[in-house]
């Protein structure tokens, strides 16, 4: 096998499985492997491209690894993350298809919007896994670009797959309960945040940072941020827990920003999209997906012109959907309690959206190199504030992008 990094054997080894499977001949087809991502592509993974060749037949995959630095992996507890998204891949997604195709739903109509998964394991104990996928770039699927704020196709077309995702899980906990209970994966990120002092230093840090950005009169605006700064790990586990939003509560996808998507155009237009990354997936509010998305990926020229729209797209698709699955939406999720879920969590947006939208505005060339940040993280046990976004431009649009948010939160009764 050529390679341009030195991987663990094990790879090689799933490597050789998957091309067995896929009916190459052993020992007659090669292997090329190469990086699988741009900088600044992956935080918690490290990505290659994997090349099997044989007698003018061609397999290309990309199979994502835990970070290969040491101190990376340990920082972002990559192992527990990746034994999510492989139950993810050999299981849980696999169920939710299945489901829809055994009541007659096509592909055009339903949730099949996932990438296909030749092997996803996870051996936590060896901190060996993979999760092996197509390469969505061989059929020609692009990123939208994450600096920009996303535009209305691409807004619409989230919202109509995002509420067919929702739909199958409100249909199978529903009509199969005991099927379902697997799909209750715990939140596991609020707790290791409030009990990890480098973290709560952080998220003072970067609230202050986004609570800086609003005019100095505007006390009201300032006010909230400030009481939800302070009582920012309370908000977050209330935001995440399942069981409190029952019965209301999904499989939600859990990192649900532009990155993670890729789309198929035809005339410039997006015909088709895949949602990527499953690895925040956890059982919580449905509105999660939608609050991340709104807060991290849209600016406010675009939600005050199209939020209510992109609701109403979204709750239109999630009800047509689950009443083709046989369920009840006015039962099961009226569009009224999607008011009163997003009144409640919604907020969970805007706390991301701190972390998060200074890496959106960062260009990837100017991302820091994450494995020497994890070194020094490993050695002083103090993590980083302002590693995003900190000059120039990119400081100019997260301030800007940031502080059209906190407004929105203010305005929809959010925060």
């Amino acid at each position: 096998m050529a390679s341009s990094v030195e991987l663990p054997p094990f790879v090689h080894d799933s490597i050789a499985t998957i091309a067995l499977q896929e009916g190459f001949t052993s020992d007659r087809f090669s292997v090329i492997i190469e990086s699988g991502c741009n900088k600044g592509d992956g935080f918690s993974s490290d990505l290659f491209r994997v090349i099997v060749e044989q007698d003018g037949r061609k397999l290309v995959l990309l199979c994502k690894l835990p970070p290969l630095n040491q101190a990376r992996r340990q920082q972002f507890n990559s192992m527990k993350i990746f034994e999510r998204e492989s139950l993810l891949y050999s299981k849980l997604l696999p169920n939710l298809i299945e489901f829809q195709s055994q009541k007659g739903v096509q592909p055009h109509e339903g949730f099949f919007n996932v990438p296909k998964c030749y092997l996803a394991s996870c051996d936590v104990e060896k901190e060996q896994s993979i999760i092996a996928l197509e390469d969505l770039r061989e059929r020609g699927l692009k990123m939208w670009n994450k600096m920009i704020p996303v535009n209305y196709e691409h807004a619409r077309m989230l919202m109509v797959h995002l509420g067919r995702y929702h739909a199958v899980s409100f249909a199978i906990k529903d009509q199969q309960p005991e099927l379902f209970e697997q799909f209750k994966i715990p939140d596991l990120m609020t707790t290791a945040m409030a009990e990890n002092e480098a973290i709560r230093a952080l998220v003072n840090a970067t609230m202050d940072r986004a609570i800086g950005v609003l005019d100095a009169d505007e006390d009201v605006a300032r006010w909230k941020m400030v009481a939800l700064k302070e009582n920012y790990f309370e908000a977050m586990r209330k935001c995440c827990d399942g069981a409190g939003t029952e019965p209301y509560a999904v499989l939600v996808h859990g990192d649900c920003w532009i990155n993670n998507m890729m789309f198929s155009y035809k005339n410039k237009i997006p015909e088709s999209m895949i949602l990527l990354d499953w690895q925040g997936a956890r059982y919580a509010s449905p509105v999660l997906d939608l609050s991340y998305f709104f807060s991290c990926c849209t600016d406010e020229a675009f939600r005050r012109q199209y939020y209510d729209e992109m609701l109403n797209i979204y709750y239109g698709s999630l009800r047509d959907l689950l009443e083709r699955l046989g369920g009840d939406p006015a039962r099961q999720f009226p569009f009224t309690a999607l008011l009163r879920q997003l009144t409640r969590n919604a907020r969970y947006g805007v706390m991301l959206a701190a972390f998060v939208l200074p890496v959106i505005c960062t260009a990837n060339e100017d991302i820091p190199d994450l494995n020497d940040a994890a070194e020094r993280y490993h050695k002083s046990q103090q993590l980083e504030a302002n590693m995003f976004a900190n000059s120039g431009s990119s400081e100019e649009a997260f301030r800007r992008r940031m502080r059209g948010l906190i407004r929105d939160m203010v305005r929809f009764g959010y925060i």
